[in-house]
C-alpha cells in the first residue's frame, strides 16, 4: 500500500511572518486533499528543511512523496537546487519515489487574482 505525502516548497525566509504565508496556504489545501499528509518545507532561512522533512517523511513509512514548489519563476533553486536535492533523495531511498511537481509560473488563475488586486486598489 501506498503511502503517500505531498510536501509544499516556499523560500523561506529570515521574517517569520513571511514563512507563515506557506503554513497558511498548507492549512488551505489540507482539507481538500483529505487521506494525503501535507507538510510545508522551506529551501533555506527557514524551518523545517526540505531535507529534514524527506528524512521525516521516510522514518514515517512515505514510499511516495510530491515535492510541490511553490514559487513563482524558475530561477537557479527550481531549475537546479531543488531538481538536485529531490536526484540526491532519489539515489538515497531508491525505495521511496520522489516525484517533483512544476513551480507556480504562468497560469490564468495567478493574472485574475492580479487583476483583482488591480481593481481593489482602484476602489481604496
Amino acid at each position: 500500500m501506498e503511502k503517500e505525502s505531498i510536501v509544499l516548497l516556499g523560500h523561506g525566509s529570515r521574517r517569520s511572518e513571511a514563512n507563515n504565508i506557506l503554513k497558511s496556504i498548507a492549512k488551505i489545501i489540507k482539507p481538500k486533499l483529505m487521506g494525503i499528509n501535507i507538510e510545508y518545507a522551506f529551501l533555506e532561512f527557514a524551518e523545517p528543511n526540505i531535507r529534514d522533512i524527506i528524512e521525516k517523511l521516510v522514518a514515517d513509512g512515505a514510499n511516495l512523496i510530491y515535492v510541490i514548489p511553490y514559487f513563482l519563476y524558475s530561477g537557479n533553486h527550481v531549475s537546479r537546487d531543488i531538481p538536485g536535492i529531490i536526484d540526491e533523495y532519489k539515489v538515497k531511498y531508491p525505495n521511496t519515489e520522489l516525484k517533483l511537481g512544476d513551480y507556480l509560473g504562468i497560469d490564468e488563475r495567478l493574472a485574475e487574482l492580479v487583476i483583482e488586486r488591480i481593481e481593489s486598489i482602484k476602489l481604496a
